[in-house]
């Protein structure tokens, strides 16, 4: 299975395919180039707008469907892009989660310290 696609998947089972394929998931690093997670805050309207941009600097469409994988126990909850980037503060700052979008391409991963990082997952190159 290369998709998430399949209604039926339980958390832990989005979990192990993002785990699977993590040898073809590249961080994005951040501005400073030191690390790959990001301050992210919805803590104080200056903070929301500069998690705000970073999200859209991600040049992900809209429509774009996801997934939000909260814990390994939860219901994982189908969304679109629109709304991470319009309600950020639904997502940010009440627990950790990832989200990925339903072709596997990339994941955003957020930490209860108010952290986040971003990669997509690369086709690795035959040697």
């Amino acid at each position: 299975m290369t998709n998430l696609r399949n209604s039926d998947l339980r958390s832990r089972d989005i979990r192990k395919l993002i785990e699977c394929k993590s040898q073809a998931l590249v961080w994005e690093r951040n501005e400073s180039e030191s690390s790959e997670w990001v301050f992210a805050s919805v803590e104080s309207e200056k903070h929301k707008s500069k998690l705000v941009n970073w999200l859209r600097s991600k040049n992900i469409e809209p429509s774009c469907a996801c997934i939000v994988v909260v814990s390994s126990r939860a219901t994982p909850k189908r969304i679109l892009w629109s709304t991470v980037v319009e309600k950020p503060e639904m997502f940010f700052g009440k627990s950790e989660f990832q989200l990925c979008d339903l072709d596997l391409n990339w994941v955003l991963e957020y930490k209860i310290q108010e952290i986040a990082r971003f990669g997509k997952f690369v086709a690795k190159a035959n040697a």
